[in-house]
């Protein structure tokens, strides 16, 4: 095989890998955006879906799930990658698809990847999904 001809198959590959490397990159960067769209997201809610402040869910953790015979869960889902703050209702459109948890049942807290216990903040990003054990950073507080 002559030099010049050995040159170009080298060009050849190189250009192919780094195709397929820019490829990459490029899907990973896709993924990122699609996942911020599906990340997972915990909510403290009265029984009409509307946020409430997290020190709700917090009291509601010590009485059984209630305060005042008023139901309070975390309300865990994509939502559509929407974000909602206290006193936002969350429209039916995502509730429906989303994980009720009753702040009180330790068991169900840990399965949906929140702490068995203690404060979770509205509106965190829950890491690596629905079952993962973790909460985002700096989410969690007793």
């Amino acid at each position: 095989m002559s030099t010049s001809r050995s040159n170009r198959v080298r060009a050849a590959i190189g250009t192919v890998s780094l195709t397929g490397a820019a490829m990459g990159f490029l899907s990973a960067c896709g993924v990122a955006g699609e996942d911020e769209q599906e990340a997972e997201r915990v909510y403290c809610v009265d029984e009409q879906d509307q946020v409430v402040d997290e020190e709700q869910c917090e009291e509601a953790e010590r009485n059984g799930g209630f305060i005042g015979g008023v139901p309070y869960f975390f309300l865990l889902g994509g939502f559509g990658g929407n974000r909602y703050a206290v006193g936002q209702t969350i429209p039916q459109q995502y509730t429906g698809a989303a994980t009720r948890v009753n702040p009180a049942d330790t068991t169900a807290r840990s399965r949906a990847g929140l702490p068995g216990s203690g404060r979770v903040t509205s509106g965190t990003r829950i890491s690596g999904g629905i079952g993962s054990g973790r909460v985002g950073s700096g989410s969690v507080g007793s």
